[in-house]
Formats: C-alpha cells, structure tokens, sequence
C-alpha cells in the first residue's frame, strides 16, 4: 500500500496526473489551521466549483466510481480513508494500474483524481472526508462498478464493507468500460 505521507509537495502517484499534496498544519495552544486548497497550488486541472463534506462509519466503502467529466479534489478531516485507484483511460501510460493510497487524518494532504481514473474510498474507522468538484453535480457522470472486480488491480483491505444500494447493485468492469466507451 501507497502511504500518502511519502509525498513531497505536488507528488506524483503511482497512476500518471493523480497528484497529491502534503497539507500544513499551523497549531497553537488555541488549536490549529490546516489551508485545504489553493488555487495556485496546481494540484488538478481544474478549479472547484462545489464542495461536499462526507461522514462515513468505520467498514464503509464508497465506489467504485468514475466519472467522465468532472475531477475529483479530496482530503480528509478526521479519520482515515484507503483511497483505491484504477486507471481506465486507454491512452494513459499507466492504463491498468491499481493502487490503494493511504490518506490518515493525522497526514493531511490533498489528492486529485482526474476524468478516467476509477477510485473508491473505505474508511476502517469513523472518518469525515471533503471533495471539491470542478462539474455541478450531474448523475449522467456518475458511473461505477462493483468495488472487488479484480480488473480493478485495487487490493481491498475489506472482505465485506457497508456499502450503499447504489454501489451493491453495480455491475461488472466490463460493463462500466462498456457504458463508459472505455472497452478495447
């Protein structure tokens, strides 16, 4: 597993344009800040037009998903996510590459995930997490497959997750490649 707190600031991911960003985090006796985003970090291609924040309970898993139109910006707030990735962009140099990235509340950092790289999140323990998108919300790019298809190349720490109807019901990595137009 991929832990997140090996990267510098802008690092690269094992799967080509995810990129992450270790986050700073000024404390005092008062508490502390963490900035989350800025615009001029260059992290992503794109800037964010909405912002969602996330609880989830610990063995909840979210996704798989993909999206063809909107870019994902995410960190976690408290809480850890295992954030799975799967490039399914055909003329990508890393097409077909799975990684599972360790994201620690304790380690904040930013990561981007561009159109056409399948990701999901479980949370081993109760976790809140904020994404930004740089699309509103249109389901017509809401895509996905079963979390466990082992095309995925994701390594799962989770033999059985909470997961939502949505994602019980999903359907093969064919299918999403299929529907997605991403089939060789």
């Amino acid at each position: 597993m991929l832990e997140i707190e090996a990267f510098a600031d802008a690092a690269a991911t094992p799967i080509s344009g995810v990129v992450a960003k270790s986050l700073i985090t000024h404390a005092d006796s008062r508490g502390d800040l963490t900035e989350i985003y800025r615009k001029s970090w260059s992290i992503g291609s794109n800037t964010p037009v909405q912002w969602n924040v996330v609880h989830s309970a610990a063995n909840v898993m979210r996704g798989v998903h993909l999206h063809l139109k909107h870019e994902d910006i995410l960190t976690v707030l408290q809480g850890e996510m295992l954030l799975g990735l799967s490039d399914l962009r055909p003329s990508s140099p890393t097409h077909g590459t799975g990684a599972i990235v360790r994201m620690p509340a304790d380690s904040p950092a930013m990561i981007a995930i561009p159109v056409g790289v399948a990701h999901g999140f479980y949370f081993p323990v109760p976790s809140i997490h904020i994404y930004g998108v740089d699309f509103d919300f249109d389901r017509t790019d809401e895509l996905g497959c079963r979390w466990n298809e082992p095309g995925l190349g994701i390594d799962w720490p989770a033999d059985d997750p909470i997961l939502s109807e949505r994602d019980t019901d999903a359907g093969s990595l064919a299918q999403l490649l299929d529907v997605a137009g991403l089939s060789e």
